[in-house]
């Protein structure tokens, strides 16, 4: 029975990794923990970022979005040639005719209104906002062109300054402390 059991003995002791590797074996996988933390920390960070720009991404599109609605409703009314409530080339008549507004139509541009004769006013809305729709004509040439002004709404407070085109139609966009202007022509 001794001698099966050193053959036993003899048989495992050949059967074990050497010292040498097993010391390997756990500093490759010391090291592959430390790596993994150093992974871990990388996930929150790339989640910040792409939530970051997500954010980014999409106020600019809905700022866009907005600017874009803003300019489409106003090229369409600019199409739609309805009556006008009052015909006058004095905007104070034509304040006094539009008396649901409880804002000041004339622009503060004096150039604006230098350069412009009006023709007459009525109501509209813009993203559904009541709103004065100015007919004007230039003094240099006789070509209509509509003159939008409004409150500026938390809706639309985000709306871009510049000069935008839609459909045929080329819409200027301005602000002037609490209100917006669009200024449309063509078509």
């Amino acid at each position: 029975m001794k001698n099966l059991e050193q053959e036993f003995k003899n048989y495992y002791r050949s059967k074990r990794i050497a010292s040498e590797k097993i010391t390997a074996m756990q500093a490759s996988v010391h090291e592959m923990q430390r790596t993994r933390y150093n992974v871990s920390y990388l996930i929150p960070i790339a989640a910040v970022i792409l939530l970051t720009i997500g954010i980014g991404l999409w106020l600019h599109i809905s700022t866009d979005s907005i600017t874009h609605q803003v300019v489409a409703e106003i090229g369409h009314n600019h199409r739609q040639h309805g009556a006008l409530v009052v015909e006058s080339d004095q905007y104070a008549v034509v304040q006094a005719a539009l008396s649901e507004l409880d804002f000041p139509i004339r622009p503060r541009r004096d150039e604006f209104v230098q350069d412009f004769v009006l023709v007459g006013g009525k109501y509209c809305t813009i993203q559904d906002s009541r709103a004065a729709q100015l007919k004007l004509t230039p003094r240099k040439n006789g070509t209509v062109h509509t003159l939008y002004v409004l409150p500026i709404s938390d809706d639309i407070k985000s709306v871009k300054p510049g000069v935008y085109e839609t459909n045929g139609i080329q819409v200027e966009l301005w602000t002037d402390q609490t209100l917006l202007y669009g200024l449309a022509h063509g078509q």
